[in-house]
């Protein structure tokens, strides 16, 4: 029972929807009510039922919802009393339309409690179902002939009222459906909204929570006005209806253009959505911070949403910077522990370069020179695994080459702050100006040997002016050991070195220049000589390059060698080359000096390694130096020799 109750008594609140809604049903009701007053003295008229009668009886009728409108202050209240009038209307019908279509009259009161339900209030159905029932009793017992045109019986009276019965609960089906799903519609809106609303801020406090900035755009790139909290801290907050574009070029323009450029490869959709994605710019940095950019489409294809996360990596960066920096340190202790006069020597070196540089402002100092410097230092570093210096030389040098200018003072910055920090490191590990003198065990026993022996005192003389001297077998051994980590860089395998130092042995400070230029020839080798194993292969060569690093003292002076079994030189690329840079080829002397001209590079892509054709200019210059003189013997196929020559050292003590 109370189930039946609460389906036929509305809630009490009454929604702006429904008043409104209710207002406007009611004034049409009204004003059907109002046109029955002609129809019904026409049907009284027509049945001799008295006009005049039927004009009092049923302006009474609509007198009742009129006064109701204008004094009930709810819309339901007024619609029940349309209910209540429109089954009076219905008697006023069935009683001046007596004659031979009276029963079919009848008809009328079933379609008014049809239509009572976009009332949406099943109380006004059961106001009328309950008016009609009293109307049919009452009447028929006191007016029979105003009910039905014939002497009907209990029972035709019980079929009526069964009738009306079974249409009143369908009615008040319908009509309490109405309510639920049209006039309540709003509450229904509002309860989702509230729940919605609810959501969103629970999303929009685990947004802001996060370290990370979300956003979404279209596929015009518009910005959607729902983002993290993350987005506006970092970027500032962005313009109504603004793209990501747009958004992007306050912060970087030029990281804007990139990204619009690769934006209308993405939307185009001529490659895969993944491919184009991946090779959007995922970089940015903004007031020192380090962002990544991903970018992720929404939905199933074809993607009309795409979700930008921003990452804020500064502290990974940071992290990977230290532990970068903490493994180049252990690289350098190690190298100190097997080659302390060797790598002091190199840092001596590269802190010379340093200087250079870091004094230097634009056109100073030229640019082939700049960039000899530059690409040395790289290579040395890269001995001595000091990939931090490599990276910047490198920036650098491709600074160098798109500007084709010298970089001004303040691009240095970094280096040299990085070459500050190993200074400190290396400064702890060797200890601060120490310039110890290092003896192996065959010195020592040289030279214990000759005091002890009685040897003359030139030849003590000998064995003491030599613990001053590097012996070349150490600088040769790192160079092999770079090799091999070259090769291995390059997948053409492991490397057979060959070293002969034939005992010479060199002042590590006058030779300095000219090792940190040598590794120039190494990497050349090894880049441009040594074959991929398939092609070795292919070529009858054993699967492994050889790799010959020798120091002599001949006839005619010093030599140092290093020499390949690869590809040999590729005369007429150098050649061609040489031309495009207006330099002279006539005659083969021009073709081997064009090889060690700045610029003057075979390779067809620039990497870290190798293609900025400044390398052998560079040894080149550092033979001269010493007074030396650089020569190249190549086979094609067979292999590549370079040979320097220099005037036998001479040292004297202090």
């Amino acid at each position: 029972m109370t189930n039946v109750i609460r389906f036929l008594v509305l809630p009490k609140e009454i929604s702006e929807f429904e008043r409104r809604y209710l207002a406007r049903v009611n004034r049409v009701a009204l004003i059907f009510f109002a046109m029955h007053i002609p129809v019904f003295m026409l049907v009284a008229w027509l049945n001799h039922t008295r006009p005049f009668v039927a004009l009092a009886l049923t302006s009474a009728v609509v007198l009742g919802p009129a006064i109701a409108r204008w004094s009930l202050t709810s819309p339901r209240s007024v619609s029940i009393v349309h209910g209540i009038s429109a089954m009076f209307m219905g008697g006023l019908l069935v009683h001046f339309g007596q004659g031979p279509m009276q029963i079919e009259m009848h008809f009328y009161f079933f379609a008014l409690v049809a239509m009572c339900a976009v009332f949406g209030n099943p109380l006004v159905i059961v106001a009328a179902a309950v008016t009609v029932a009293l109307h049919h009793l009452l009447v028929f017992l006191v007016l029979p002939h105003s009910v039905f045109n014939y002497d009907a019986s209990w029972w035709v009276v019980t079929v009526h009222a069964a009738f009306v019965v079974l249409e009143s609960v369908a009615a008040c089906y319908i009509s309490r459906s109405f309510f639920d799903n049209v006039i309540g519609l709003e509450k229904i809106v509002q309860a989702r909204t509230a729940a919605l609303d609810a959501k969103n801020r629970d999303m929009r406090m685990l947004l802001d929570n996060v370290q990370q900035g979300f956003l979404t755009i279209d596929r015009a790139g518009t910005i959607a006005p729902e983002r993290s909290a993350a987005i506006d801290g970092w970027f500032g907050v962005p313009t109504p209806a603004s793209t990501w574009f747009d958004y992007l070029a306050t912060v970087s323009p030029a990281l804007a253009v990139q990204t619009k450029l690769a934006w209308d490869e993405v939307i185009e959709d001529t490659m895969p959505i993944e491919l184009t994605l991946e090779q959007m710019p995922h970089r940015c940095t903004l007031g020192g911070k380090s962002y990544n950019v991903d970018y992720r489409p929404i939905g199933e294809e074809p993607h009309d949403h795409y979700l930008v996360i921003v990452t804020d990596i500064t502290s990974d960066l940071e992290r990977e910077h230290a532990e970068r920096e903490r493994g180049e340190a252990i690289a350098v202790f190690e190298r100190v522990l097997a080659d302390r006069s060797g790598f002091e020597t190199f840092f001596e070196e590269g802190s010379n370069i340093v200087d250079t540089l870091t004094k230097v402002t634009e056109n100073t100092l030229e640019r082939d020179l700049v960039s000899r410097l530059l690409h040395t230092l790289k290579g040395n570093a890269a001995i001595y695994g000091l990939e931090s210096v490599v990276t910047m030389c490198h920036k650098l040098e491709d600074y160098i080459a798109d500007e084709g200018r010298v970089p001004a003072r303040a691009m240095y910055h970094a280096l040299a702050e990085r070459w500050m920090r190993l200074a400190s490191d290396i400064e702890k590990i060797l200890g601060s100006g120490s310039h110890a003198i290092q003896i192996d065990e065959t010195q020592y026993r040289e030279l214990l040997s000759a005091v002890t022996n009685g040897a003359p005192t030139s030849v003590v003389l000998r064995h003491v002016r030599n613990l001053r001297l590097e012996s070349t077998k150490q600088r040769l051994g790192h160079f092999g050991e770079q090799a091999q980590r070259i090769a291995r860089r390059l997948d053409k395998g492991d490397l057979e070195i060959r070293i002969e130092d034939n005992d010479v042995r060199l002042d590590p400070k006058k030779w300095a220049g000219f090792w940190s230029s040598f590794i120039h020839a190494v990497r050349n080798a090894l880049d441009h000589g040594i074959e991929l194993p398939n092609d070795r292969a292919a070529a009858h060569k054993p699967e492994h390059g050889a790799l010959s690093l020798t120091t002599h003292q001949g006839d005619t002076g010093l030599v140092i060698e290093i020499s390949d079994d690869g590809r040999g030189v590729d005369w007429s690329a150098v050649a061609e080359r040489a031309q495009r840079l207006g330099l002279p080829t006539g005659t083969k002397q021009d073709v081997e000096r064009a090889l060690f001209t700045d610029g003057v590079s075979t390779a067809s892509n620039v990497t870290d390694l190798s293609g900025r054709g400044v390398g052998m200019g560079a040894l080149m210059h550092a033979t001269r130096s010493l007074g030396g003189e650089l020569s190249v013997e190549s086979i094609a196929g067979r292999g590549t020799c370079l040979r320097m020559t220099f005037p036998t050292p001479q040292v004297t003590l202090p």
